[in-house]
């Protein structure tokens, strides 16, 4: 009871919600068990008083939604009315917070001891005319069937379409499969500018070496509330990223690699993921970094938005949306790379480096040799698994059947645009990790495998 209870309040699940219900059927077990005093302490240590609820600033407002349920199952039972269950002792901030954090404890890597992904979020909804400032319920089974089957990302470069506040990659990168290699790169993309900004930080939240303390988290979530609150944007509008320097979250510790903005690198320091955020309007992308696997899921929900959805999918399939257009391009940089230092006459690069004492020069060059060498052998990786035949680029779309009508449309463009798509999940999530949005139980989630067959050419041209 206690670790459902847990589940339940760290991640704001509403009390009205079948998930609580459970945890009230248990209540008359336990106190035949322990004493009073035990079932009041274990109920607070387990809810309002868990370490994991003291790390981060929580919704204030469920907190006393708890305590209010709480003293109704006393009530409803005829028992003494403890004095620890007051909702008036719990203090509001002093402004209302348009976001707080939730985890989602059994999911993902260790939080605290415990297994688990924080997320900045809302509480639920369409909120400031997006849909990506909460966790859906499709990216809870898209994380659960991709880290069931590890070898569809080991080793290749992932983007994640419409990631939202990251829930999906922070599970996928928070735990690593057991003898395979975690992917090359992992790319989030959204359009929403605020969606961005809690992806970001949520990323780092997760995946940093030192996750940032309460009081950062109390000024971030301050920051965003009234960046939210400033001034709405009508649906569907796009706004530039102001993409931040998270100072105050370890931002500044990572380093850039390639066209995408790493946020942080993850692995033991001998093989990592470089894991970037990247701005992607559907109907207008720009140019983006290689890709072997897409992954995506709740993006079947806007029906004029579908086929500029399929259109950018198909475009990554086929290798046109690619910075590199083409493996001889590669080639070529690489083998510049190879030769910046026996080239005749000196490079802009070189005349600063001859400006450099010695020992610092050599230390530069090595530098600049291991950035090229550690990038050849990338390409490298990629290469073999093109010669082994796993190299095949894929998509999987998760889509919850809450969208079924866009879900047909999604399929018969998928179909007018030559590709192909076959189903190869479904399920549903059980009661006990019912955490998400509307508490969909009941509903099924489809994962879709989308591929583009060789030598199929594109309807309109």
């Amino acid at each position: 009871m206690y670790e459902l209870l847990a589940r339940a309040h760290l991640a704001g699940v509403p009390t009205s919600r079948t998930l609580w219900a459970h945890v009230a059927k248990s209540l008359d077990t336990v106190l035949e068990e322990v004493s009073e005093t035990e079932l009041v302490s274990g109920l607070l240590k387990a809810s309002l008083q868990h370490p994991l609820a003291v790390a981060a600033p929580r919704s204030t407002t469920h907190a006393r939604e708890v305590l209010q349920w709480l003293r109704d199952q006393w009530r409803a039972r005829g028992w003494n009315l403890p004095s620890e269950f007051i909702p008036e002792e719990i203090s509001c901030p002093d402004y209302a917070p348009e976001v707080s954090y939730k985890t989602y404890v059994g999911w993902g890597g260790s939080v605290m001891g415990q297994v688990g992904v924080t997320l900045l979020e809302s509480d639920g909804g369409i909120t400031h005319n997006t849909t990506g400032l909460t966790t859906w319920y499709g990216a809870a089974i898209l994380a659960q069937w991709a880290s069931d089957n590890p070898a569809i990302i080991a080793g290749r470069r992932v983007m994640e379409l419409g990631a939202g506040v990251g829930f999906t990659a922070s599970v996928i990168l928070t735990s690593p499969a057991e003898g395979q290699p975690p992917p090359l790169t992992y790319t989030l993309t959204d359009c929403h500018h605020h969606v961005l900004t809690l992806l970001q930080h949520n990323l780092t939240l997760n995946l940093a070496s030192s996750p940032p303390k309460r009081e950062e988290l109390e000024k971030f979530q301050r920051e965003v509330s009234e960046e939210l609150v400033k001034g709405e944007v009508e649906a569907g509008e796009v706004v530039p990223w102001p993409r931040l320097s998270h100072k105050d979250t370890n931002m500044s510790r990572t380093t850039s690699a390639a066209a995408v903005p790493t946020v942080v690198e993850v692995g033991d320091g001998r093989v990592v993921t470089k894991v970037g955020v990247l701005q992607v309007d559907w109907r207008r992308p720009p140019p983006l970094p290689p890709v072997d696997v897409v992954l995506a899921a709740d993006v079947v929900y806007a029906r004029h938005l579908i086929p500029a959805l399929v259109t950018l999918i198909r475009s990554i399939l086929d290798g046109s949306a690619d910075e590199e257009h083409s493996q001889d391009m590669v080639i070529k940089r690489k083998s510049e790379n190879r030769s910046v230092y026996g080239q005749q006459g000196k490079t802009e690069r070189e005349e600063c480096n001859m400006m450099q004492h010695p020992a610092e020069r050599e230390g530069a060059e090595f530098k600049e040799k291991q950035r090229i060498s550690e990038e050849i052998n990338e390409e490298d990786k990629v290469s073999k698994r093109k010669e082994e035949g796993v190299n095949e680029r894929e998509a999987y779309i998760a889509c919850t059947r809450r969208n079924q009508e866009t879900l047909s449309v999604f399929l018969e463009e998928v179909q007018h645009q030559g590709l192909s798509h076959t189903l190869v999940y479904q399920a549903t999530l059980g009661t006990d990790t019912a955490l998400f949005l509307y508490n969909e139980t009941h509903l099924p989630v489809k994962i879709y495998k989308i591929t583009l067959p060789h030598n199929v050419p594109h309807p309109d041209v």
